[in-house]
């Protein structure tokens, strides 16, 4: 039986690597070998032992890009040899959400990289052909694996009632911040406040051209909202963070009847929510989990055009052999005090031997 490479966290903070046989490709699946992937907050999360649902033992890694290189008998849309990326949910395709086309929270879902399915830190992966998605040849493989961050902001702005003209607030200027910024902006937005308390970050957002980009920490966001906005022409707010902080500051500035869209994923402890104000303002708290395929074809449609700049989020790349320097530096706050954005782990299995 044929083997291939992988690297399993195996532990909190603990990775192991491991020579295991090639996955089988069923007939509606592909095999692809990632070329390269990008480390995710949710990652980050996973490693630490701070993600809500995510338990070792599991390869990480689902911002990827790759070849195809075995399709399933079924497969006619695919071909060996074709870059591709991924969704990553694993759908039923029976239950209510899927039936209704939400298969992304999916009742008895898997997914890539996080739940019940390896993903990019491995030679190979296997996934269904459904959820897999040729890139234009014009896209490199690091924008390839910045498709799927893309699409998670993309979908938090049609998880709103956002109408073209609107205004909106950024709450974190993060990798997941900034693309929802761009995706509002694309969407036709006729201003967009982003928000962070580093300033690096900041730089980035005018960089990738959301020029309203504050620094939140040196000024009173309410009242500079009340003072150069108006609290009343603030139609959605877009917590990219998700702590107790940006939601309570996100519930304080909101206008009555007006959305908070969650974005960010949160810690696993309980977050506090000022229900008074929820209640009184009739504000409308939405979660929103990743995308769906109108969602991920938009986000490879919109880098490929240029509506949405991914190139400079991407500050570190690193052989997939340095991955404990990657995940130590995706996770250090000093690094992103200092500029640190995307980290990616570009896979380079012959020099690790």
């Amino acid at each position: 039986m044929a083997t291939m490479k992988e690297i399993e966290l195996v532990d909190i903070e603990k990775f192991a690597e491991k020579e295991v046989e090639i996955p089988e490709v069923g007939p509606d699946q592909v095999l692809i070998e990632p070329e390269i992937f990008g480390i995710c907050g949710s990652d980050v999360h996973s490693y630490t032992g701070h993600h809500p649902f995510v338990d070792p033992p599991i390869v990480l890694g689902h911002e990827y890009s790759g070849i195809v290189r075995k399709v399933g008998e079924n497969v006619d849309d695919l071909e060996i040899g074709q870059r591709v990326t991924s969704e990553i949910v694993i759908n039923c395709g029976v239950c209510h959400n899927c039936r209704d086309g939400r298969y992304q929270i999916c009742e008895n879902g898997k997914y890539l990289g996080n739940v019940g399915w390896n993903g990019a830190m491995a030679e190979y992966l296997v996934m269904y052909a459904d959820k897999v998605h040729k890139l234009p040849e014009e896209l490199t493989s690091q924008q390839g694996a910045m498709v799927e961050p893309a699409a998670v902001g993309i979908h938090a702005v049609r998880r709103s009632d956002f109408q073209v003209g609107d205004t909106a607030l950024v709450l974190g200027a993060g990798v997941i911040g900034n693309l929802t910024a761009q995706a509002l902006k694309a969407a036709g937005a006729s201003r967009v406040i982003i928000t962070d308390v580093i300033d690096d970050r900041i730089e980035k957002a005018k960089e990738t051209g959301c020029n309203e980009a504050l620094n939140s920490a040196d000024i009173d966001l309410p009242k500079w909202i009340e003072d150069n906005l108006g609290r009343e022409n603030l139609k959605i707010i877009f917590d990219c963070v998700g702590i107790e902080q940006t939601l309570d500051t996100a519930i304080n500035i909101a206008r009555k009847g007006s959305q908070i869209i969650m974005v960010g994923v949160p810690p696993p402890t309980e977050i506090p929510v000022n229900m008074a104000f929820v209640q009184d303002r009739e504000l409308e708290i939405i979660g929103s989990l990743q995308y769906i395929d109108k969602d991920y074809i938009r986000a490879i449609n919109f880098i490929n055009d240029g509506r949405l700049t991914v190139e400079p989020l991407i500050t570190h790349v690193l052989p997939l052999g340095e991955y404990e320097k990657g995940f130590e530096l995706a996770g250090s706050q000093d690094a992103a005090q200092s500029g640190r954005m995307k980290v990616m782990l570009e896979h380079d299995w012959e020099e690790q031997g």
